[in-house]
């Protein structure tokens, strides 16, 4: 159950009580509207973009180690880094130092030349 404080049309905060489906997806309850459970579900995915990192992992390049939970990579030593991401493969050409803002599944051994890599996790 997700409780909101919202302001009704005489300023008055009310609460709205929302269940959460089996997906994760807000459903109506109480006059929830659809369209205010589409900007909760907006502002829920806004939130989780800016969050930042909890954790760090060292990762080594690999075309089958799934990564989970990525914010970011941070790249120690330059280079190529190849990932998967979204059902695509990218290749990024990185100074030392840099971060790498994707949610990659997976850094890839082949293209990847660039070393010490951090991904920053949830």
């Amino acid at each position: 159950m997700t409780e909101l404080k919202v302001y009704d049309a005489t300023g008055v905060q009310r609460p709205i009580a929302a269940e959460t489906n089996p997906d994760g997806s807000i459903s109506p309850r109480h006059g929830f509207s659809a369209e205010a459970a589409a900007l909760v579900e907006a502002v829920r995915e806004a939130v989780e973009i800016v969050t930042p990192a909890r954790r760090h992992k060292a990762v080594t390049p690999s075309d089958d180690a799934v990564l989970e939970d990525v914010l970011t990579l941070f790249v120690g030593f330059g280079g190529a880094v190849a990932i998967e991401a979204g059902g695509g493969v990218a290749v990024y050409h990185c100074q030392s130092g840099t971060l790498l803002p994707v949610a990659a599944h997976k850094v890839l051994a082949t293209g990847t030349t660039a070393s010490e890599i951090v991904a920053l996790v949830k």
